[in-house]
């Protein structure tokens, strides 16, 4: 529209000059002529103004299309937002309390089939801490009670639940982008106590092994287990 309305403005004010400058009309060819070249100008003006309003369609359209994009990748981000909300609310439920250090002995103790109260059985904690280390420090392949410990341990009463929305929760944050992913998963371990975090990295160990220190995440669950180990006992 725009285009056209500048056209129509150059034509018509060529002709006003053209009225405004010819001083006699009545020579041969004169009036022809000179709008002939006006009839040239003016297709050639028409031309460049369907140029001008395709560019300007096709920019507004480009526009359009970026700010649909933005609403689409805000209303996204909104949603993964919510849910992960969400799924943190269902963490939190998951258990009673945050649990202690008593309540990860109690869960090792009986994945791995140690009776408390018989004076025959030496705790198995030691040996699995044991092998833990190993495996972290990449001297130890055979690793029987992590084993035992990762086929038992999901479906314990005390914690299957809580495992369960742990992971996720973890996998939700995997929907963000990169760069923000840190911050969504320390929310996830800031809502955990040393003790749940400790018992989370015992779990991945269990089930990754030596791919464990690979994993950031998994790692930055170490520092717990590191200062509860000797609680364990």
């Amino acid at each position: 529209m725009r285009a056209a309305l500048l056209v129509v403005g150059i034509w018509s004010a060529s002709a006003l000059g053209l009225y405004l400058f010819t001083s006699d009309f009545s020579k041969s060819g004169t009036f022809g002529d000179s709008f002939g070249v006006l009839n040239t100008l003016f297709s050639g003006l028409a031309f460049a103004g369907i140029i001008v309003s395709i560019k300007m369609q096709n920019d507004e359209m480009r526009e359009q299309r970026k700010e649909l994009q933005k609403q689409k990748k805000n209303a996204l981000l909104y949603h993964r937002e919510r849910m992960f909300l969400l799924l943190m609310d269902e963490f939190k439920k998951s258990r009673e309390h945050r649990y202690t250090v008593a309540n990860v002995r109690r869960v090792i103790h009986d994945c791995l089939g140690y009776d408390v109260t018989s004076p025959d059985q030496d705790s198995p904690v030691p040996a699995l801490i044991d092998e833990v280390e190993g495996v972290l420090a990449g001297t130890r392949s055979e690793t029987p009670l992590l084993q035992t410990l990762s086929r038992r341990v999901f479906r314990h009463e005390l914690c299957e639940v809580f495992i369960k929305t742990f992971h996720q929760a973890a996998e939700s944050v995997k929907k963000f982008d990169s760069a923000n992913r840190g911050e969504y998963y320390d929310i996830v371990c800031n809502s955990m106590s040393d003790p749940e975090e400790a018992l989370l990295f015992l779990c991945f160990v269990a089930r990754h092994g030596a791919q464990t220190p690979q994993n950031p995440q998994a790692m930055k669950l170490f520092d717990s287990f590191d200062e509860i180990k000797g609680k364990l006992l």
